[in-house]
């Protein structure tokens, strides 16, 4: 994780097959965040209160993707919903090995 002296920038995405959204942050480190995860965690205020039990294929079915600025991801669901991500929040998924406190075990069996 970033030591916080900086902000947390994105500077490129990129699609991961159709599960996962790729993130290149601007100090080099890449994250994988699949969407089924966003969606589970997504930040707003209905979900906080009561997530979905078990969320459809079509729950987790990226509709659309926007940027916004440097630091703010909106994903468009196709059910409909959408979820603002916050580059904090996105870094904060990363499930690497790095960031799963794993770094000399880049594979796991998790």
């Amino acid at each position: 994780m970033p030591d916080g002296s900086e902000p947390l920038v994105m500077k490129t995405l990129k699609e991961v097959g159709r599960y996962a959204v790729g993130i290149t942050w601007g100090d080099g480190h890449e994250s994988i965040l699949p969407y089924r995860d966003l969606r589970a965690h997504c930040p707003c205020d209905a979900c906080r209160a009561a997530p979905p039990a078990a969320a459809s294929a079509v729950m987790q079915q990226l509709g659309d993707l926007q940027r916004l600025g440097d630091a703010t991801l909106v994903f468009r669901w196709g059910d409909g919903h959408e979820s603002l991500f916050v580059a904090e929040e996105l870094r904060a998924l990363c499930r690497c090995a790095y960031c799963a406190g794993e770094p000399n075990y880049p594979i796991t069996n998790q």
